[in-house]
């Protein structure tokens, strides 16, 4: 009997998974989100002070390059009041920002005292705005100048309330996220969280695929799309999606790499990642050039691969042998 009992508990241990969930929020999200805000903090001091084109992209591309390290943590208070939509609208197919932008600057209630951008569309509230007034080839004005202090000050409000809200107040995000249990009201159990996280996980992998590279690249060479590239004024779509698959890489060892030890799936994952880092320094170009570049564009769409092969080991292999699932993701349907 005790034999039995014995092999039922190794059993079961084989399939039983210790999620450190303070750890991965230490080590990994709190950070990420620290960084947001050290960064809109600083663009946000210095557009304060000092309304300049020049002054200001450095301090605005370092704060855009930290959202982009934020992005693939799709659950929390990020979700709260759309943050996410407000901190960037892209992919932009109809060129609604441009539009409301324009439609803006002609308005007189832009220059009123009681201008408000939190109320306005979520297409001028963030980076995607802010880039087209700092990149375009008009100076900026009195009357853009007000809008560029209300986006960076809108950008470093939102993700110190991101901050906040994880760990701050009477019911921080955190007291939920470190302890799933029958009682907890967001995640009843570690399997429901660890699929939350993977979930993320899939769907930052599948926007870099889908929207960030495939976009751009289009059907052929002479149907690329280079103005379709993320962030294609400022020359930093390649950027921001290192940024993506860096921190989707630090989340997988954060949160599921201690799962895999002594596995071999935990070695090709680790490689597909090594890889894919290789591909993006062989990319000597903007993105928007190089999808029209014959030989730059061979490596765009071998990075593209090479991305679906990491989405692939860690949708497909991990979550079968972690026996987690997927469920909804947000890009459904886009």
């Amino acid at each position: 009997m005790h034999k039995i009992i014995t092999c039922i508990f190794l059993l079961l241990g084989s399939h039983a998974h210790a999620y450190d969930f303070q750890k991965i929020a230490d080590k990994h999200i709190l950070p990420v989100y620290q960084e947001l805000h050290e960064k809109t903090s600083a663009l946000d001091k210095l557009a304060q002070q000092r309304c300049d084109k020049n002054s200001l992209q450095e301090k605005s591309k370092a704060a855009f390059i930290a959202w982009q390290g934020a992005q693939h943590i799709r659950f929390g208070p990020v979700q709260f009041l759309s943050r996410e939509h407000r901190f960037a609208f892209w992919p932009d197919k109809r060129g609604v920002v441009g539009k409301q932008l324009n439609a803006l600057m002609q308005d007189e209630k832009l220059v009123a005292d009681d201008f408000d951008l939190t109320q306005k569309s979520v297409a001028l509230q963030g980076f995607s705005a802010l880039e087209r007034l700092l990149y375009s080839d008009d100076d900026l004005n009195d009357k853009s100048c007000i809008l560029v202090k209300a986006i960076t000050n809108n950008l470093n409000n939102m993700s110190k309330g991101i901050v906040e809200d994880w760990v701050a107040g009477k019911d921080p995000y955190l007291k939920y996220f470190v302890n799933p249990n029958s009682k907890n009201l967001i995640f009843k159990n570690e399997i429901e969280l660890a699929s939350q996280i993977l979930n993320s996980l899939f769907t930052q992998l599948e926007l870099v695929i889908k929207q960030k590279i495939e976009l751009p690249l289009g059907s052929g060479i002479e149907k690329a799309r280079s103005k379709s590239a993320e962030a294609w004024r400022s020359k930093s779509a390649l950027q921001a999606i290192h940024a993506n698959i860096s921190a989707s890489h630090e989340m997988y060892r954060s949160a599921f790499s201690s799962e895999l030890v002594d596995d071999p799936l935990q070695s090709e994952i680790e490689v597909s990642f090594k890889n894919a880092f290789s591909l993006l320094e062989q990319i000597e170009m903007p993105l928007a050039e190089a999808v029209k570049n014959i030989e730059q564009r061979e490596r765009v769409e071998a990075l593209r691969d090479q991305v679906s092969s990491i989405k692939n080991l860690i949708s497909r292999d991990m979550a079968s042998k972690l026996q987690l699932s997927l469920g909804f993701n947000s890009l459904d349907g886009d």
